[in-house]
């Protein structure tokens, strides 16, 4: 594994800015935000968009998408389908 890393800084409402390298390196969108002893841990999830494609009618209004994409990627949290060592 290649040690790759940053120092960024919160902004005033609270949003971390990620380097494009790092964006490039971990090639996500989507990731699970969890507490390990003193650090924030990000983990790369699987995009829960692709997960229900072809599961959703197109006369869903578009906020029942961004809600359905929500639940999936909780479901992946909890089913712990992603690899918490990338």
């Amino acid at each position: 594994m290649i040690s790759v890393g940053a120092v960024v800084k919160l902004d005033e409402r609270g949003r971390l800015v990620i380097p494009s390298d790092l964006r490039k390196y971990v090639k996500a969108d989507y990731f699970e935000v969890r507490v390990e002893g003193k650090r924030l841990v990000l983990a790369p999830i699987p995009d829960p968009l692709g997960a229900i494609r072809g599961r959703v009618s197109r006369a869903r209004p578009m906020k029942d998408l961004g809600t359905a994409a929500e639940e999936e990627a909780e479901r992946t949290i909890r089913e712990g389908c992603h690899d918490a060592d990338s």
